[in-house]
């Protein structure tokens, strides 16, 4: 007997993560925590698209938050100032961050490493400035008001179960397709571009491409989770698009690891998790406020880099494989000796 192969185990563990996403809401009993798992899908969506971003294709990306809010901007302005479907707003939510991608990918495509990083970074504070001075259409620092809920089938998805499941709809799909993408030849491309971009492009591989498509893929996921961000909260404000968004997106990927595609959804979780946490303190400990977030953050970064480079994700998956090998040979043996 063999054991189970790539795309076997691929499938199944979609399968437990889609029991677990059904399971979830009926093993709670607050809507707080709910409200805080879809949260957790939404944040999924990115977190994905930036994993691809730096543990595949190598790129160190400080901008995310600026995708993420040009996504919830984009559908918010055509809703409430417009009167346009939010399903029209989910297409331009996609469109702008891929096209503002496009350009920064086609401009950046020879930086790498910390120019990237910086370059990002700039951008993210361009998107901010202008979501905050641009008052005409984002209506300034108080942002807009009244984003309508999302149809479908004549239902109206409000806050709870069924934007819960509505969101991880679109994490688990996010999740499939990220799985297909690094399991074919593209995934081993930007591998080989991660591990050296110069030994890449000697071997054929077009270097340029590839990392301009992954970070407009990356762009698209954000456009998307902000598309869905924009419709759960009603109201958005330039200060949920901050370089403090983008660092925890950034965090969420290190601590799960940016080289595996279920390493960005474990890091989500965990931050989640620690927020959650943190809130809770909050409210008994005094000098713990909101702001502690930022210090939790950069302490989380500095012990991952120092002491688990990987994430946590694949120790703990390679621990968990290595068992389930062993029972799976045990099996075995018990099967031929009886």
């Amino acid at each position: 007997m063999k054991l189970p192969g790539v795309q076997q185990t691929k499938w199944t563990g979609v399968a437990i993560f889609v029991g677990i996403v059904l399971i979830f809401p009926f093993v709670i009993t607050q809507s707080f925590l709910l409200s805080q798992a879809t949260f957790t899908g939404i944040y999924v969506i990115v977190a994905l698209g930036l994993g691809l971003l730096m543990g595949y294709a190598g790129q160190i990306s400080l901008g995310q938050a600026a995708f993420y809010g040009v996504g919830a901007y984009a559908t918010a302005v055509l809703t409430t100032s417009y009167g346009l479907s939010p399903w029209l707003g989910l297409l331009f939510s996609i469109l702008i961050p891929a096209l503002l991608a496009y350009v920064m990918g086609y401009t950046m495509a020879r930086l790498s490493g910390y120019y990237l990083a910086m370059a990002t970074l700039a951008f993210g504070i361009i998107i901010h400035g202008v979501l905050v001075e641009w008052r005409g259409v984002t209506l300034g620092a108080s942002g807009l008001y009244g984003i309508p809920q999302i149809q479908l089938f004549g239902m109206s998805l409000s806050q709870g179960l069924p934007y819960y499941y509505f969101v991880w709809t679109f994490a688990i799909v996010a999740i499939v397709i990220c799985l297909n993408i690094v399991h074919s030849h593209v995934g081993r491309a930007l591998r080989s571009i991660h591990d050296s971009e110069i030994a890449a492009s000697a071997m054929g591989v077009n270097t340029g491409k590839y990392k301009t498509q992954i970070f407009v893929l990356s762009a698209i996921l954000a456009g998307v989770a902000g598309w869905l961000f924009a419709h759960m909260s009603y109201s958005i404000s330039p200060g949920s698009f901050t370089l403090d968004a983008s660092i925890m997106f950034l965090t969420m990927v290190v601590l799960g690891g940016s080289s595996s595609v279920w390493g960005a959804v474990f890091g989500t979780v965990l931050i989640t998790v620690i927020r959650i946490i943190v809130h809770e303190l909050g409210e008994t400990v005094p000098f713990i406020t909101s702001d502690f977030e930022h210090v939790v953050y950069g302490l989380i970064l500095i012990l991952v880099i120092v002491f688990t480079p990987r994430g946590l994700f694949p120790p703990i998956a390679g621990w968990f494989t290595r068992i389930m090998k062993q029972r799976f040979r045990k099996n075995i043996e018990q099967t031929k000796a009886s």
